[in-house]
């Protein structure tokens, strides 16, 4: 078993804004790079919604293939998408 060890940090007002205003900017920066341009539609992204009318599954078959590799997931923050050419090698194989 580890032994938890613990450690206060101590600073001012300042030194913290500053530690939070660099932190926010990383993760705007990251966010940034992350995100589609101007809608999933731009970049070939689909919702789960038109995966489904486009290959005919439900919303588990969806999850499985996500988790299997079959059909990959895209997140984008805490929302899922697939790429247009992914759906279309999976309808293709379903004969869809």
């Amino acid at each position: 078993m580890t032994e938890r060890v613990t450690k206060q940090i101590v600073m001012d007002y300042d030194d913290f804004s500053q530690v939070l205003a660099d932190m926010a900017d990383k993760i705007a920066a990251k966010l940034k790079a992350e995100a589609p341009a101007q809608g999933a539609e731009d970049n070939g992204l689909l919702t789960a919604k038109e995966v489904r009318g486009i290959i005919g599954v439900t919303d588990k078959t969806l999850h499985v293939w996500g988790k299997t590799g079959f059909l990959p997931r895209v997140r984008i923050g805490g929302v899922v998408r697939y790429r247009r050419a992914d759906v279309e090698r999976v309808a293709q194989v379903k004969g869809r």
